[in-house]
């Protein structure tokens, strides 16, 4: 396939794809707060230059990323953007951060994947206000007063806890999940991680409530943290358990254990995902090949 080939490929999609416009469309919508977006691609255009396209792109749009774009391989055969985050300063709502998964496949330049190698049949899906407010109904949340607050104070400075920062730490994982069971709102945990992490100079950037696919492949809550210095992304996942104000996890929640065996942590290592992309022949995109498309599609 010629380089011309590879450019027209990437702007048909931009230009003719439903699942680009409405990802747009809920980005800029002002029905509901959407939290979090998965899309997922079929796709032969190497991470790299997906990074520089996308970026560029919401640049253009007026919609310029306020963090930098990581990659993740959250299971096997699957790369992706994790945490892309446009950002308009004028808008009322949170736009979501996007997770932009693909399967490589050299057959094509850049499509929507069919709708049953996406999640919950779908290519694309966005968690918003509406989801989560539905997805708590089901929960007694336990209330939480100076008793129970200290014990989820005591919990911030656990082994477990201070675990989960050498991890995010430590430059080794492009990813990672502290799994834990509790019996109260989330948005508590939240509050008082976010005072926990200002002692150790971290400052958040957004929180964000969610849900992904946990103990036996149904969604299990989770709180996204978005920090701003030092840039990372992690997550609490979490199970209600109604006989406990907080614990670490004590069974697996998405198979994804330490290296070292530990359940109560799904961690993906940057040496999977860099194993991952070096499989396939991705096509790079050069400088003059973005402006070209961006030319076209913006």
């Amino acid at each position: 396939m010629s380089q011309n080939e590879i450019t027209q490929g990437v702007v048909k999609y931009f230009k003719t794809s439903d699942q680009w416009q409405e990802l747009m469309h809920m980005l800029t919508q002002t029905e509901e707060e959407i939290y979090h977006i998965h899309m997922f691609w079929e796709n032969r255009i190497a991470a790299a230059s997906l990074r520089k396209l996308i970026a560029r792109y919401f640049d253009r749009k007026g919609l310029t990323l306020n963090r930098t774009i990581d990659l993740v391989s959250p299971m096997p055969g699957v790369a992706g953007l994790h945490s892309v985050h446009p950002h308009d300063p004028k808008r009322s709502l949170y736009i979501p951060a996007i997770d932009m998964y693909w399967r490589y496949n050299p057959n094509v330049v850049l499509e929507a994947a069919s709708h049953d190698r996406g999640e919950s049949g779908k290519n694309l899906f966005g968690w918003g206000k509406n989801y989560m407010d539905d997805f708590y109904k089901q929960f007694d949340f336990k209330c939480v007063g100076p008793k129970e607050e200290q014990e989820i104070i005591n919990y911030l400075e656990s082994a477990h806890f201070l675990k989960t920062l050498r991890l995010i730490e430590s430059g080794l994982y492009a990813h990672v999940h502290a799994n834990i069971e509790i019996n109260f709102d989330p948005w508590i945990l939240k509050t008082l991680t976010i005072d926990a992490l200002k002692e150790i100079g971290w400052k958040m950037a957004h929180v964000i409530p969610c849900v992904y696919k946990g103990p036996g492949g149904k969604y299990t809550g989770k709180l996204v943290f978005l920090t701003a210095n030092p840039e990372e992304v992690w997550d609490f996942g979490w199970v209600y358990n109604p006989d406990v104000v907080i614990r670490p996890a004590t069974f697996e929640f998405s198979g994804a254990p330490l290296e070292d065996g530990d359940i109560r942590f799904d961690a993906w290592t940057k040496k999977s995902l860099y194993k991952l992309l070096a499989k396939n022949k991705y096509e790079t995109l050069t400088d003059e090949q973005i402006e070209d498309i961006l030319k076209q599609i913006v």
